[in-house]
């Protein structure tokens, strides 16, 4: 199965991009194009260096940094360890935080197209124009992915019920 990761802006911040090497990140990069829906990467050490293009010593390095807590992750998920060994490969010990998040993304762009249907009914009946209405909707939007990158998801919520 391929896997599909949503890759956010502030992993240019986190202390895997900031202090560890560029093999370091190539593997960690792979590995998240890698998981499946649960997290899961299946692979042979040679296997994912192959594919990170890194040596299989670079590759184990690596593991070992993301198997090691890591005082300065701002996950503060299980020390900053970054996964676990699993029969056959690894998982992503956050994986749950960030595949939540991405889910409500979705369920609030859902949920944005049906308040835009509905802004547009009521714009109907209280005179509004098309652009007003389009601003209100963006500036929600826009209120909405900064409480989801914060991990609020209780604002987030409240702010997706605003349209309503």
């Amino acid at each position: 199965m391929n896997g599909f990761a949503l890759l956010w802006g502030k992993i240019l911040d986190s202390s895997i991009w900031v202090k560890e090497s560029k093999e370091t990140r190539l593997v960690w990069i792979t590995m998240l194009a890698m998981k499946n829906s649960e997290g899961l990467i299946y692979s042979s050490v040679v296997g994912l260096a192959d594919r990170a293009k890194v040596t299989p010593d670079e590759c184990r390095a690596a593991l070992q940094i993301f198997l090691s807590p890591d005082p300065d992750d701002t996950s503060k998920v299980e020390q900053g360890i970054r996964i676990r060994e699993v029969p056959g490969g690894w998982q992503i010990v956050n994986h749950d935080l960030y595949r939540f998040s991405t889910e409500a993304k979705r369920e609030f762009w859902r949920q944005q197209k049906a308040d835009q249907r509905a802004a547009s009914d009521r714009k109907k009946k209280r005179g509004k124009s098309k652009s007003t209405v389009r601003a209100e909707n963006e500036s929600r939007s826009r209120r909405h992915e900064a409480a989801l990158n914060r991990g609020d998801i209780e604002s987030a919520d409240a702010i997706a019920a605003e349209g309503t």
